[in-house]
């Protein structure tokens, strides 16, 4: 029996029920990161994904009460994993820590936790994050989120609600837009469902997903000529996480100048306030690019060879360029005009954790960027470098995972590009 002949009501309540299964079990054990039952989980995860898209990819109509029931599954995964418990070594301690400075009237970027004057800023969780002899990497849009979810209440539970929310707003972008370019509203659980948004957000609550909101969010008013929310969406993400500054060229010719300036008077905006002095407020980013290496063979590559912050800026240049070519040869409502250049330019950057893949995941709908979507999952064993780490191992990722990782990408490069081929 292959996938379409299975009723998609009847394939919904297998891989639904599978999807829960699975995050119920990690809700309840616990399961440390890169663990086997971690993993185990996101294979279960993983499966139900695949077959439920594959199922749905073509499907002409959405039957509407089945499409609430699958956007409800998707709600549904994210609850138990919202409401987990979170250690002192998770990026939210951080979040709520540069939130709680900042209504002490500190700068974050002008101030390191570790700091004996700013004892008395620490709660126990933050007294021992990780990052606490580092400056802040958060932009300044990221700052003021942080800044609000705290002055609502100072703990990581409401951090991690406030990103899941974030989360599911981003599935109500993607839904609309799939409706504004005519698109199949089944396409939607490309994203909705995806375990790596799910275990990068509901689970470990990582900033990048509202990145990933503000970037789709700008994709849908861009869609709909809405250019001056286009053009704010857009600083936002940038504001948010630096990466979608490569997607610079996509807007070209298609905003207003007073859009663009709008635009460049918020981002001036937001990152004035945080302006210490001459030095302006990009905390940890050159430090990272200087000494940081994670993940990321082609920039190590490339350091080696030139110098890091040569190695950067080329990575800069490789997005940019994406973008310039997907201006000129695509449309603004492909989503291969939005996701490729980022992607590039991560697969040059410093340092590639997982979910620093969440910008492309509200893209992943169409076959130009199936090969993005392998990357979403074959990042994922990565995640054994934490189990090795906690059995005293180096913070290095091992080689048989790069070449899985980075194999399966450009292996699905290869078949995209041999399918284009055939069809022209």
């Amino acid at each position: 029996m292959s996938l379409a002949t299975i009723p998609v009501s009847s394939l919904l309540a297998l891989t639904g029920s599978a999807y829960l299964a699975a995050v119920g079990l990690l809700f309840f054990t616990r399961a440390p990161l890169g663990s086997t039952l971690f993993l185990v989980v996101a294979a279960v995860a993983t499966a139900a994904y695949a077959a439920m898209v594959a199922r749905v990819w073509s499907r002409p109509r959405a039957a509407r009460r089945l499409l609430l029931a699958a956007f409800g599954l998707a709600v549904l995964f994210r609850l138990p994993l919202a409401f987990g418990p979170v250690g002192p070594d998770s990026d939210m301690v951080r979040y709520l820590w540069d939130g709680r400075v900042q209504r002490l009237g500190y700068n974050p970027y002008s101030v390191i936790p570790a700091d004996p004057a700013l004892a008395h800023t620490h709660t126990e969780e933050s007294a021992a994050m990780p990052s606490r002899r580092h400056k802040t990497p958060y932009p300044p849009a990221a700052q003021l989120f942080f800044r609000l979810v705290v002055g609502i209440s100072d703990s990581t539970r409401a951090m991690k609600v406030a990103l899941v929310c974030c989360d599911l707003l981003t599935v109500i972008v993607i839904w609309r837009w799939l409706l504004v370019t005519g698109r199949n509203e089944w396409l939607a659980l490309a994203y909705g469902w995806h375990p790596l948004v799910i275990l990068e957000v509901a689970h470990s609550g990582h900033i990048d997903a509202i990145g990933a909101l503000w970037i789709a969010a700008a994709a849908y008013w861009l869609a709909r000529r809405r250019t001056a929310l286009a053009s704010i969406a857009y600083v936002f993400a940038i504001a948010t996480k630096l990466l979608p500054i490569v997607l610079a060229p996509v807007f070209i010719g298609r905003i207003r100048l007073r859009d663009g300036l709008l635009g460049a008077a918020l981002l001036a905006f937001l990152y004035l306030p945080f302006v210490s002095g001459s030095a302006l407020p990009f905390g940890a980013v050159p430090n990272v690019v200087a000494n940081i290496r994670f993940n990321g063979p082609l920039f190590a590559a490339t350091a080696w060879a030139v110098s890091p912050q040569a190695a950067a800026a080329l990575a800069v240049a490789l997005g940019l360029g994406a973008a310039l070519w997907a201006r000129l040869r695509l449309s603004e409502h492909d989503p291969a005009a939005w996701a490729w250049p980022m992607a590039l330019a991560l697969a040059a950057a410093p340092v590639v954790y997982p979910w620093y893949l969440l910008p492309l995941t509200p893209f992943l709908f169409s076959r130009s960027t199936l090969p993005l979507a392998a990357w979403t999952f074959s990042i994922l064993p990565v995640y054994l470098v934490w189990r090795f780490a906690r059995e005293g191992g180096r913070w290095i990722v091992p080689i048989p995972v790069l070449i899985f990782e980075y194999g399966l990408f450009l292996a699905a490069c290869v078949v995209l590009v041999l399918r284009h081929r055939r069809r022209r």
